[in-house]
């Protein structure tokens, strides 16, 4: 009895040992500094904001982000399509300028007095203008018999023959005197040297910048716009060649004096503004030389020097109109003291003897 009441005290012993270090562990646990703190489960608000962050892994952080990519996209777009343009408005003036018909720096025969066209519709007014002659002397007969009841200021008999005869002179060799000034426009453009324009070489679209591609689009354009203002002016050339028979002749009367003036205006101011531009372009590329330092990063501003001076260019013919002066002035004066020279023999054969 003795032993086993010895043996249920010991077991009894035993199981209150093992509740009491049951009861003791966990808090021993949470109280000890060493043990490593447990781990959270993080809200989704947290996880969305990580991600948003780039600072947790996914399965699609290898692909780019879309508004970079399109930002790219557009920008690569845009940049060939103004590439594209600027290539062919290049092509356009380089063939012009490099051709034997290079109407920019000077007026070629072949597109203007040497061309068969214009020769033959010379030929056509020149033949109208003769047949006019015979009205125009008519004419002028009719004036002087009505200028003594109307007391208008037209010419007397011994000013209008001379006056006729230098018309119908001026008439049939319009074009040799028209020839004459426009050789005379491409001399003074060719003492200038080789004319080109100014930042030419610098209006190249192999940059990959925007705002390079776009600038020399602008002056691309620009030089588009100076080769229509020539073009312009070639024509007009032309079309005055072609009437100058008729214009000339008119300087005869008085009543189409005002015609004639304006004929001998335009053609003058025309022919000979083309040297006034050429000299601007020529001036301009030796100031871009000068002003423009020799680095790889003023070529923008090349760039826009040669849009200035391109604009500056334009403008010349409109500073130049109407300021050229009247191209018959030579004649009108020769023609006027032929005329004073016979009207003061004629009146003095007439003037008797003795008399005031």
């Amino acid at each position: 009895m003795s032993l086993q009441r010895f043996v249920l005290a010991l077991g009894g012993l035993a199981v209150a040992l093992g509740l009491s270090l049951a009861a003791t562990t966990p808090s021993h646990a949470q109280e000890s500094p060493a043990e490593p703190a447990p781990i959270t489960t993080p809200a989704p608000s947290q996880v969305a904001d990580d991600q948003g962050r780039g600072d947790s892994a996914g399965p699609l952080d290898f692909l780019p982000d879309p508004q970079e990519w399109a930002d790219h996209v557009f920008n690569n777009v845009l940049i060939g399509l103004l590439q594209g343009i600027s290539d062919a408005l290049r092509s356009i003036v380089s063939g012009v300028m490099g051709s034997s018909l290079n109407f920019i720096t000077q007026t070629p025969p072949a597109g203007s007095y040497a061309s068969p066209t214009v020769l033959a519709l010379w030929n056509l007014v020149r033949t109208i203008a003769n047949a006019a002659l015979v009205l125009v002397a008519l004419w002028g007969g009719f004036n002087l018999m009505v200028q003594g009841h109307l007391g208008s200021p037209y010419h007397e008999a011994m000013e209008l023959f001379p006056r006729l005869a230098l018309g119908a002179l001026l008439a049939n060799t319009s074009l040799w005197w028209a020839q004459f000034a426009i050789d005379a426009n491409n001399a003074l453009a060719s003492t200038l040297g080789q004319a080109s324009l100014p930042a030419w070489e610098h209006a190249d679209t192999a940059t990959q910048l925007l705002v390079e591609v776009i600038s020399i689009l602008i002056y691309l354009v620009t030089s588009l716009l100076l080769l229509l203002q020539m073009l312009m002016r070639l024509a007009l050339v032309d079309v005055l060649l072609v009437v100058s028979p008729l214009a000339l002749l008119c300087w005869v009367l008085p009543q189409t004096q005002g015609w004639a003036r304006l004929w001998s205006s335009t053609f003058f101011s025309a022919v000979f503004t083309q040297f006034v531009q050429v000299l601007a372009l020529k001036l301009g590329a030796s100031l871009l030389t000068d002003l423009t330092p020799m680095a790889a990063d003023a070529a923008l501003l090349a760039v826009f020097l040669g849009i200035a001076v391109l604009a500056v260019t334009m403008r010349i013919p409109n500073l130049m109109r109407n300021h050229l002066g009247d191209g018959l002035g030579f004649a009108r004066y020769f023609a006027y003291r032929q005329a004073a020279a016979a009207l003061e023999g004629s009146a003095g054969a007439a003037r008797p003897r003795g008399g005031t």
